[in-house]
């Protein structure tokens, strides 16, 4: 059984993500500056927003953490995101948002050239609607471009594979499907909300319920691959672990390999995040 783990990868496309910056730093003639955003005080979103922190400082990115109150109005938020729009070459909009925002509406107060998490509206229709691949500009999700690298690195096949992505949302599973059929994949989606019985009989699953433990043995084809997006913090023993979708109990022979949680998609999407970075500033100072 392999586990697909990202160490490697991270390491790798790292080494690259330090001389690029070299080289775009001495272009912008200062660090490349990335704004990360958040409102409120998310414990998971802390955690994520220091390892983008300290990821930014070993590739030599500027980056600042602006961090909002709860009870900011959106207006004035709005209002805060259009002059960060005017300094930063990247933005993050940590998610998720605190239930009072429109989360698409802040999303879509990023310019378009700046979305590096690829969330806002107008990057949506880009990447779906972009069949070449050049006509419109926009970033591949972050999510969905750090399952790409895993793929990619391991070989894992797709072309002509069944593939079945558990979890239809915008930020997580329609972006993968999408990239799983441009690869060749036979794609079938499953709600998280809804019976996932059906992918069973996936060569493939990629899931990102974000439905910690969901996914059993039972669940899986012999021989079957699972690359795990999902990252949610339980209670065990007294103390909060990270742990995925998969239940990785007893997978030893009965699947052909799955990505660890953590140690797998999630490092690897943090690099992704800085790829887009890259092309955001590439995109403003016209180098292709």
């Amino acid at each position: 059984m392999v586990l697909y783990e990202s160490k490697e990868i991270v390491r790798k496309i790292t080494k690259e993500l330090v001389e690029q910056f070299k080289v775009l730093t001495n272009e912008l003639k200062r660090a490349p500056r990335l704004a990360i955003i958040q409102i409120g005080d998310h414990e998971a979103s802390n955690k994520y927003i220091k390892y983008k922190l300290k990821k930014a400082i070993e590739l030599g990115v500027e980056a600042t953490h602006y961090k909002f109150p709860v009870d900011i109005r959106q207006k004035e938020l709005l209002k805060k995101i259009d002059e960060i729009n005017d300094i930063a070459d990247g933005i993050i909009v940590q998610l998720p948002l605190p239930g009072d925002f429109a989360t698409q509406v802040i999303l879509d107060s990023v310019r378009l050239e700046k979305d590096i998490d690829g969330l806002s509206s107008k990057n949506e229709f880009n990447f779906y609607n972009d069949k070449d691949k050049s006509k419109f500009f926009h970033f591949t999700p972050a999510t969905a471009l750090a399952v790409k690298e895993l793929i990619d690195y391991f070989q894992i096949p797709i072309k002509d594979k069944k593939v079945g992505v558990i979890g239809r949302s915008h930020l997580v599973g329609k972006p993968i499907a999408h990239l799983i059929k441009q690869m060749g994949g036979q794609v079938s989606t499953y709600s998280k909300k809804s019976t996932i019985k059906g992918v069973e009989n996936a060569d493939v699953i990629i899931t990102g319920a974000g439905d910690p433990l969901m996914l059993k043995k039972q669940n899986l084809k012999e021989g079957s691959i699972v690359i795990d997006v999902g990252a949610t913090y339980i209670e065990k023993d007294g103390k909060k672990i990270l742990v995925g979708d998969l239940d990785t109990t007893n997978l030893d022979g009965h699947v052909q390999g799955f990505s660890p949680v953590p140690g797998g998609v999630g490092p690897l999407t943090v690099v992704s995040l800085f790829t887009n970075l890259v092309a955001a500033i590439k995109n403003q100072l016209k180098i292709y």
